[in-house]
């Protein structure tokens, strides 16, 4: 069966996921994380839900998934040091040059590839399982059919899939909106949300959150993801209540189990978070209901009834759901902009019958006619789960040697010695025995014993040790374990292979777009620049080989892993890692360069203007402004609610946002945002 794996933005959440039902969890360590503002895992709490899991038959994931440059590559090893200790079920990895780090260095973790990778095809997902990686979590803009191709052509390898939660407007990974404007980036971990603020269409003279997507909830399509035989469905949330955690387990686990929910399950997904929710992407068609939400962009909640009248303060609601005193209700009202505003309040309950409510609601506004809606249920409290919980402790291999005069235990390189007095034993125990039951109470170290070998040299056929030394001998030996560092891994640095080959100013590479298959002649070369996102990958390499057939020293920008498989199909052209193949790290160069024929260069993360270290050839350094947002939601469609029939599939909009304005490209249903006009 496909496995549940729900969000843990703490410890709490995550033994909350596992007491309703859960198989999985994935969470973030203090550092290098997508989510900088969830409370995250300290080393204890990674330490208390290792054991668990084992103990328990469940599986953990940690996220590095953001990009690390340069000068944070040695934190990041202390980290996997630290994990690699621990042990986890997976890695769940965006940048490249670590992946290649976690490969080479840390074999015992396995590289699960982030959605920030924006994996969208087989090719890519063929790429990265070349790279090492055991499951790649798709991106998710896929239709139902695209996801089945790919598991068909994708038998052996591992597949995550996200049914549930928030939708980021922009391809994961190739957001660029938060840097731009509040100079936090996405892909550091540190999301400004742009796309949940409101903009103004210029043309229609709209004003709407055109940008904020409604959230997912695939619900009894899970089972359709299962049958097909997807490995993991993903539950977005690491920024959500533990309440939020135990609905969504709840909700999903009985789809899986029973093969369908109830409603009270579907009303406690609601009431916990849910803004307007759909399928999303499992059934993009043209001419789709819309899947962004221009009006509101927040939680809406569970609709419990209308206002039907009114005197004074006591609102009388024909109620369809049940409301309890302090339940956390809301309504939605217009602001100066036209955009509706939620107005939150504790439910304070007049009078009470069958089919209507009165409550008491503390605002002058008239508000008959609006709708209420539950935001929280103050009669499902989620108890606190037992977050005191032992610690893990590491599993090793023991080496015991005893001679004439001494013993010594030896884990790895550390040993401890002691001499020691025999005699032959009067009653004749096995030594292995009684060495095996020493060692097994390692008190509260953070190492037991898994196996241990007994080396009997003393020239006795059952020597005896006195059980206090014994017994103090194992706990100095303990003791000595813990007192040593977790043992770090020296990493070698790349070396330098060539000069590298200094790339044009990266505006003379676009079209209309910020790419482009038509040739650009620059400096003696036909450069072409491919797009980040492409869902018929055959035809576009088709139009690439066409479109460079008469040009020499053809120079091609790759932008998606995925691309990767071109370039070792066709070594005849030179290459380079353009913007969104991103190169944060002397890591990942080398990485790419081990892996592309003709890498002949690449352009440095964007969000960096500087490098350290020794990288195997020298990067460009570019002043590049890419967009804001690549969308497979459609501009015209989605926010403007515009019908799909006679679209020219290529149109241009402007909006604005102080101070800023905006080009909104439209084309073949993809959008790109870009600053400026």
């Amino acid at each position: 069966m496909i496995e549940l794996a729900l969000p843990a933005g703490s410890l709490e959440s995550a033994l909350t996921a596992f007491n309703h039902g859960a198989d999985a969890v994935y969470f973030g360590l203090k550092e290098f994380s997508a989510r900088k503002g969830a409370v995250n895992f300290s080393f204890e709490d990674l330490s208390k839900i290792r054991r668990y899991s084992l103990e328990n038959g469940k599986k953990t994931y940690i996220t590095l998934n953001t990009l690390i440059d340069d000068e944070s590559i040695d934190r990041v090893c202390k980290m996997l040091d630290e994990i690699s200790f621990y042990g986890t079920d997976g890695m769940i990895i965006q940048d490249l040059g670590v992946a290649s780090i976690i490969r080479k260095y840390y074999p015992n973790l396995p590289l699960h590839g982030s959605t920030q990778l924006a994996v969208h095809t087989s090719d890519g997902v063929k790429v990265l399982q070349d790279l090492g990686f055991e499951r790649v979590v798709l991106s998710r803009e896929l239709t139902i059919k695209e996801i089945e191709k790919i598991r068909k052509e994708c038998p052996d390898v591992e597949l995550k899939v996200f049914i549930h939660g928030a939708l980021c407007y922009g391809f994961s990974g190739l957001c660029s909106a938060s840097a731009l404007k509040c100079n936090r980036s996405a892909n550091g971990g540190e999301c400004a949300q742009i796309c949940r603020s409101w903009f103004s269409d210029k043309q229609s003279g709209k004003k709407g959150y055109f940008f904020s997507m409604q959230d997912m909830a695939a619900g009894e399509r899970l089972i359709e993801l299962n049958n097909m035989g997807i490995d993991s469905a993903k539950v977005e949330g690491r920024l959500k209540s533990p309440e939020y955690v135990a609905a969504v387990t709840e909700y999903y686990r009985s789809i899986l189990d029973k093969g369908y929910s109830t409603k009270e399950e579907e009303d406690n997904v609601k009431t916990t978070f849910q803004r307007k929710s759909s399928d999303a992407y499992l059934s993009y068609k043209p001419d789709r209901e819309s899947l962004v939400s221009v009006n509101y962009p927040g939680h809406l909640g569970l609709y419990v009834g209308k206002v039907i009248s009114e005197k004074g303060k006591q609102r009388v609601i024909e109620a369809e759901e049940n409301i309890e005193n302090h339940d956390g209700l809301q309504y939605l009202k217009s602001d100066q902009n036209g955009l509706l505003v939620a107005e939150k309040f504790s439910a304070s309950i007049v009078k009470k019958d069958s089919a209507f409510t009165t409550l008491y609601i503390d605002t002058d506004m008239r508000l008959q006619g609006y709708s209420i809606y539950k935001i929280s249920d103050s009669t499902k409290r989620e108890k606190t789960p037992n977050t005191n919980l032992p610690l893990y402790r590491k599993p090793i291999d023991i080496r015991v040697v005893l001679d004439k005069t001494a013993i010594t235990a030896t884990y790895n390189n550390i040993s401890l010695k002691k001499d020691i007095a025999l005699e032959e034993a009067k009653n004749k125990k096995d030594i292995n025995a009684i060495f095996e039951k020493a060692f097994s109470e390692s008190g509260t170290s953070k190492y037991t014993l898994k196996r241990i070998e007994v080396i009997n040299n003393s020239g006795l056929d059952y020597p005896f040790i006195v059980p206090s030394f014994l017994k103090e001998f194992r706990r100095n030996f303990y003791e000595l374990l813990d007192s040593e560092k977790i043992e770090s891994v020296k990493i070698e640095e790349p070396q330098i292979i060539k000069e590298g080959f200094t790339l044009p100013n990266r505006y003379l590479l676009d079209s209309d777009l910020p790419w482009s298959i038509e040739v650009k002649k620059l400096d003696g070369r036909a450069y072409i620049t491919l797009p980040p996102i492409t869902f018929d990958e055959k035809a576009l390499w088709a139009k690439v080989v066409d479109k460079i057939a008469p040009y020499e020293h053809v120079t091609i920008g790759i932008n998606n892993i995925s691309q990767v498989s071109f370039a070792k199909a066709h070594p005849e052209y030179d290459y380079f890692a353009d913007i969104y193949l991103y190169l944060p790290n002397r890591f990942a160069l080398e990485l790419l360069n081990n892996e592309i024929p003709n890498l002949i260069g690449g352009y440095l993360w964007f969000e960096r203007n500087n490098y350290s270290h020794t990288w195997p050839f020298k990067p460009t350094i570019t002043n590049y402004e890419p967009p804001y947002f690549i969308s497979r939601t459609c501009y015209r469609h989605d926010a403007l609610g515009l019908p799909c029939k006679g679209c020219k599939r290529h149109e241009d909009f402007k909006i604005s946002q102080a101070p800023d304005t905006f080009t909104v490209k439209v084309r073949d249903c993809i959008t790109v945002v870009r600053r400026g006009c």
